[in-house]
């Protein structure tokens, strides 16, 4: 049997897509969130049911909706978390948008729409600095909750959007690390017999020669024959080619072409023991292995910039 349901939404045809989401409409995202919430809402209503054996009909579900509270909220909060999940980002800035989220719910002064204010902004900059260690991590955090402010003033949902107002400060730029060659040689010469650190450390060299961030590192699949990588970045899309050198070649052939690759929080994890087992004072990053290719590996051996 089937049911037609009002939702109180009025479009032209040109203002429905065939994923059966509102488009073309300056309240598109608002709409979209609507519907979603109706949907979620009836599922939910009918597990409900299920669960305590209850029958299914129409009489009942008509009654829900009229009692419903699922239409259009006010709660900022909420259209974030849903756009988060809804964005075509990668998992990792996925990931530190719901801090950012998380942190929005500890800070309780920005909730709903109404709450994006000036003064809430600004309090919300104290609030981060209490949490962050230095102004570039703070920085981030405006960075993030920026992009939702924007898009809750672009649908329409707030009358203004504050942060045309307040200047972000990114703070001091930090020098880059980078390993010295002396330092690279040590790390390849020491004798590490526990072979999960080793694993990271073969996947540490491997990036220092090849310069790979660790998310293109996660993906990376080797061809037989192919001794150069042809591929695009994950974080900007930019095309890179890289030839793969003896060393890079035998770290291969040790896990016969295909690298142990793990998270990158316990991959970070491992490089803080690596580099203190290793006596190199340097905090160990995958953006350090990076840094030691475009520095050490490659200027200092004469390869240009570009």
């Amino acid at each position: 049997k089937r049911k037609y349901v009002g939702t109180g939404i009025k479009l032209y045809s040109d203002q429905w897509g065939k994923d059966l989401k509102v488009k073309n409409h300056p309240q598109s995202l608002v709409f979209n969130q609507k519907l979603n919430d109706m949907v979620s809402g009836i599922y939910d209503f009918v597990y409900q049911l299920s669960s305590q054996n209850i029958p299914f009909t129409f009489e009942r579900l008509e009654r829900y909706l009229n009692n419903s509270e699922s239409g259009t909220t006010n709660s900022f909060l909420s259209f974030m978390e849903k756009r988060i999940y809804e964005r075509q980002v990668t998992d990792s800035t996925k990931q530190r948008q719901k801090c950012v989220l998380k942190a929005l719910k500890e800070f309780g002064r920005i909730k709903d729409f109404t709450d994006i204010c000036d003064e809430n902004i600004r309090a919300y900059d104290e609030f981060a600095k209490k949490r962050c260690k230095c102004q570039s991590s703070v920085y981030n955090y405006h960075k993030i909750l920026k992009v939702f402010v924007r898009e809750a003033y672009a649908a329409h949902l707030i009358s203004e959007n504050p942060y045309q107002n307040f200047k972000l400060d990114r703070g001091k730029r930090v020098a880059r690390r980078f390993l010295t060659k002396e330092e690279l040689v040590k790390l390849e010469a020491k004798q590490i017999d526990d072979m999960c650190l080793n694993r990271v450390r073969d996947l540490f060299l491997f990036c220092c020669y090849t310069g790979l961030a660790y998310a293109d590192l996660a993906i990376f699949n080797f061809k037989d024959g192919m001794y150069r990588i042809r591929d695009e970045r994950i974080k900007t899309g930019t095309p890179y080619n890289i030839s793969l050198m003896d060393k890079v070649m035998n770290i291969l052939k040790k896990y016969e072409f295909k690298l142990p690759v793990i998270s990158n929080q316990k991959y970070n994890s491992y490089l803080k023991i690596l580099g203190a087992f290793c006596e190199i004072k340097k905090k160990l990053t995958s953006h350090v292995a990076r840094h030691t290719f475009a520095t050490t590996v490659a200027l200092a051996n004469g390869v240009r910039l570009e």
